[in-house]
């Protein structure tokens, strides 16, 4: 019988299958999609916090990535008032702020990983038909008949987890109104491995650095106008987007195709139940303002990997209520006080209110003039 059953073999997924197996564990994934080394694109750009690229560097796939652009500088700006904050490494000693790497490669790179395991079992593409917990052990009957038992099961699949519905785990959500759009933008001016944050009263427009002169955009833009706006022709979506950023990377032109999210928070009220535990995307969606949401998931899969690692060296139960207990209560500040943080960014800027401009103006204010307060802010997005 395996140690651990996981539902879901997306990057959380498949970065705890691997963190679990090197650590010796019998791991079994699950997933509905067939095994693609190479994926088709999806737009999006992965900010990656030093925790995750600590955790990628232990399992071996942080070598494997090609096309890493580090952050050196991150500058935030207000789209309403002139204040802006620049978070920069000499901040904080020890090298860049983060790294960006494409979703697609990240994805590949870590499924290659998987496969390349002994004690990791792949089983797909299937469905969960059934999922069945008892006291002493998880039972999960595939679409395809096979019969799958372990001490334990992880949910890693989604923000519209399945396995955490079937648990009738409570959830606290509310939706944004509002659309990402993502895309990747190339632009004439070098962009100086600076990712940009810029708050707009209708949401935050956001690049990350890629390689060359290319930056990953994320545009949060109320719901209503997301039609208009992917409707354009390259040309006049490049206008627009340089409409709301400026001058600073120079003239913009649209290097990608164009994808759009709905955004919404999705928490549930807890993060464990018999013999199940959420991970990544089933545990906590967020709004990207921050770009923390991956990295918060691979914090989950340290913690979990760490815990499981433990109980297993000591002989213990790898599903029992102490051990999944312990992993609740090492994640959950982490994960409200992200989600909280990101909503009332979102909030706080979304407004044309007087009264809200000049709580912002001295909110910029505290963090540029008070060297501790901007450390801990930095060091908490790094994950460090």
């Amino acid at each position: 019988m395996p140690d651990v059953l996981i539902i879901g073999n997306g990057i959380t997924g498949g970065t705890l299958a691997c963190a679990l197996a090197q650590k010796g564990l019998e791991v079994v994934v699950v997933d509905q999609y067939p095994p693609q080394v190479h994926l088709p694109s999806d737009g999006k750009s992965f900010a990656l916090s030093r925790s995750s690229h600590a955790l990628f560097s232990a399992l071996g796939i942080w070598q494997d990535l090609n096309e890493i652009t580090p952050i050196t500088t991150i500058h935030t700006s207000d789209g309403v008032l002139p204040q802006w904050v620049d978070y920069t490494e000499e901040d904080v000693q020890g090298g860049p702020l983060g790294y960006v790497v494409d979703s697609m490669l990240l994805k590949s790179k870590i499924l290659e990983h998987v496969l390349s395991y002994q004690n990791i079992t792949l089983h797909a593409p299937t469905l969960v038909a059934h999922l069945e917990r008892t006291s002493s052990h998880t039972l999960v009957k595939t679409s395809q008949g096979t019969v799958l038992k372990a001490p334990l099961c992880i949910a890693s699949d989604g923000r519209f987890s399945t396995i955490r519905d079937g648990a009738n785990i409570p959830l606290i959500k509310w939706n944004y109104d509002q659309t990402a759009i993502v895309c990747n933008m190339g632009h004439t001016l070098p962009h100086h491995n600076q990712a940009f944050e810029h708050f707009l009263p209708s949401g935050p427009l956001a690049f990350v650095p890629r390689p060359g002169n290319e930056s990953g955009l994320i545009w949060s833009i109320e719901k209503e106008k997301a039609p208009c706006l992917l409707s354009l022709s390259p040309e006049d979506f490049a206008e627009e987007v340089q409409a709301h950023f400026g001058p600073s990377l120079g003239t913009f032109t649209l290097a990608s195709d164009r994808w759009s999210y709905p955004l919404s928070v999705c928490l549930p009220k807890r993060f464990i139940d018999t013999r199940l535990a959420l991970l990544g995307d089933a545990a906590h969606t967020f709004h990207p303002v921050a770009g923390q949401g991956l990295n918060v998931g691979l914090r989950d899969v340290a913690t979990l990997a760490e815990l499981m690692g433990e109980a297993a060296s000591l002989g213990l139960d790898l599903g029992s209520p102490h051990v999944l207990e312990r992993y609740q209560k090492r994640r959950r500040t982490d994960i409200l006080s992200m989600t909280f943080l990101t909503d009332g960014i979102v909030r706080a800027f979304s407004t044309q209110s007087r009264l809200m401009a000049r709580a912002r103006s001295l909110g910029f204010g505290a963090v540029n003039h008070c060297t501790p307060l901007k450390n801990f802010m930095i060091r908490h997005a790094m994950g460090v």
